[in-house]
């Protein structure tokens, strides 16, 4: 009778792994590839190697843009809005704590997370959770300075999971 609770518990377990996997590459194959401006800064980590920090041109929302509930806490979970520019590169055509449809086959909605306001620039402040890319080993210097403007490709999965593909000077 245990030895059966065990096997069921390890049997779930493995389960739970294998859609963890498939779920990551799965992403490539039914996932909207999109691109993003960003600034990187080219820091180092002793136990994960280095890396780069983006910061994300959408990730900074004007009040002009932002539409629904106007005192949302840090934290929160935001929907915003990207449609393509005709350089292909896409920026925030709305944000909202509330829920939000693309309405045509070019826009995608994305999840982030709120940071804050700021009132002197009359910004909304989200993370969309992609700030770190890594790098192999002494290749920061191929990411040029912190000023260098970069274009991020990444995958947006139909059920909301996002991973970046790319860094490429723009």
């Amino acid at each position: 009778m245990k030895r059966g609770y065990f096997m069921t518990l390890v049997g779930l377990q493995v389960i739970f792994l294998l859609l963890m996997t498939v779920s990551f590459y799965a992403m490539d194959s039914f996932g909207e590839k999109i691109k993003l401006k960003s600034e990187p800064v080219d820091p180092r980590d002793p136990f994960y190697g280095d890396y780069v920090t983006l910061s994300y041109e959408v990730e900074q929302i004007s009040d002009e843009k932002w539409t629904g509930e106007k005192n949302v806490h840090p934290g929160e979970k935001i929907n915003v809005l990207l449609e393509p520019n005709e350089n292909g590169v896409y920026e925030v055509k709305q944000a909202s704590p509330d829920s939000i449809t693309a309405s045509s086959k070019d826009q995608v909605v994305l999840e982030a997370k709120y940071e804050g306001h700021d009132n002197f620039l009359k910004t909304h402040h989200v993370s969309l959770g992609l700030s770190r890319y890594y790098i192999q080993e002494n290749d920061g210097a191929q990411f040029g300075n912190a000023s260098d403007e970069k274009l991020v490709e990444i995958v947006v999965s139909p059920w909301g999971q996002k991973k970046i593909i790319s860094v490429k000077s723009s």
